[in-house]
């Protein structure tokens, strides 16, 4: 048998390109903002942990249960849900101070997680 050279003299051979890699694409695209990162102030930081365990221990006082690490986690999940609902919702608690208000926000919240956590659990 020829070789593919022989059979056509003069002529070189194509390469063929090998398909390139189809890349599966995230349906969530994730970016960091290092220079947000950067200006989050520990102070801060401290302070939403605290209005976290305070709105958690309200909360746990009101509908029950108990430990510092529950009342923190409750708290700052509670802060998220508050905030976000209230927002969503349009609501406007009428407090001019701004610490009571991220304390009653969070305990709204805290007290929606706890109730939901024991009709899951």
């Amino acid at each position: 048998m020829a070789k593919a050279s022989e059979r056509n003299p003069g002529k070189t051979r194509s390469k063929r390109k090998a398909p390139e890699p189809t890349r599966a694409r995230l349906p969530i695209r994730i970016s960091v903002d290092r220079e947000a990162l950067d200006a989050l102030d520990r102070r801060a930081i401290a302070a939403q942990v605290g209005i976290g365990i305070v709105a958690g221990w309200l909360a746990s006082w009101l509908v029950g249960g108990s430990g510092l690490l529950q009342y923190v986690i409750s708290g700052l999940a509670g802060s998220l849900v508050g905030g976000f609902l209230l927002e969503r919702f349009g609501i406007d608690l009428g407090i001019r101070n701004q610490t009571a208000t991220r304390i009653v926000t969070a305990t709204l919240g805290a007290i929606i997680v706890v109730l939901l956590a024991r009709l899951i659990g």
